[in-house]
C-alpha cells in the first residue's frame, strides 16, 4: 500500500464494502476480551457500546446501527440538535467505541466468535 495519505484516503473511500466492516471494528471490553480471546470485533446493531472519545465520552447504549457506506456507527442515547432544533443521532467512528455487550442473535457469529477460541 501507498505511503501517500491521500492515496489511502481515497483507497478507503472507494473500498467495496465487503472491505468496509474492516472499518466499522471496534474494541472489546475486558471480560469480553477474556471470554473470546480477541481483541477486537465488528460492530453490528443491537451491540451495547461505550463511548470512549468525544463529546460524548462515558456514555453507554445500543448500537442502533452501522452504516458502511459512511463506516458510522449510530448509538441510542447519542444525540445532538440540527437546526431547526430536532434532535438527530450523531455518526460516530466505531474506533471511539468499546463494545461492552454482544448481540448473539445471530448464529453465524456466535459461532465464529467461538470458534476462535480453540
Amino acid at each position: 500500500m501507498s505511503e501517500q495519505p491521500r492515496k489511502q484516503r481515497t483507497r478507503t473511500e472507494n473500498a467495496a464494502l465487503h472491505e468496509r466492516q474492516k472499518q466499522v471494528r471496534a474494541h472489546l471490553s475486558e471480560d469480553l476480551r477474556e471470554e473470546y480471546d480477541q481483541r477486537y470485533v465488528r460492530v453490528n446493531a443491537g451491540d451495547t457500546a461505550e463511548v470512549m472519545r468525544g463529546d460524548f465520552a462515558g456514555e453507554e447504549g445500543e448500537v442502533t446501527e452501522v452504516d458502511l457506506k459512511d463506516a458510522a456507527v449510530y448509538v441510542d442515547g447519542v444525540t445532538i440538535e440540527a437546526a431547526d432544533g430536532e434532535e438527530v443521532p450523531r455518526a460516530l467512528d466505531a474506533s471511539n467505541l468499546r463494545v461492552t455487550d454482544l448481540d448473539l442473535s445471530d448464529d453465524v457469529r456466535q459461532t465464529r466468535l467461538e470458534g476462535n477460541n480453540e
